[in-house]
């Protein structure tokens, strides 16, 4: 097993980080001039729900490396795995929301 020492590093928990940190940027709006367009906002939804799978997965691909190999990055995919968890949760939140609007509004008109 090779370690850190040997110029390894993990790079699981890199794409991890990076994940995390384009799906918060995603969700907090830095990404978008204007959402206002429908299949835009479905678009940068389904960009925070990807990223964060991306960084769930390689983040958990990540902490194991560390712990087996002695690599350094335990700490990111930590901490890239809950940012991801509570971005995920967003995102599942404003498309719970979005469809209850939606369905709202059809009853309100349709009665």
């Amino acid at each position: 097993m090779s370690s850190a020492v040997d110029g390894l590093d993990n790079r699981a928990a890199r794409i991890s980080g990076g994940a995390a940190a384009v799906g918060v940027a995603a969700a907090t709006g830095n990404l978008v001039t204007g959402t206002m367009f429908l299949p835009l906002t479905l678009g940068w939804v389904f960009l925070i729900l990807v990223c964060s799978v991306v960084a769930i997965i390689s983040g958990h691909i990540g902490r194991r490396r560390a712990r087996r190999h002695g690599l350094p990055g335990r700490w990111l995919a930590l901490a890239s795995i809950v940012t991801a968890y509570l971005t995920f949760l967003y995102a599942l939140l404003v498309t719970l929301l979005f469809f209850g609007v939606l369905i709202g509004l059809h009853a309100l008109f349709n009665s």
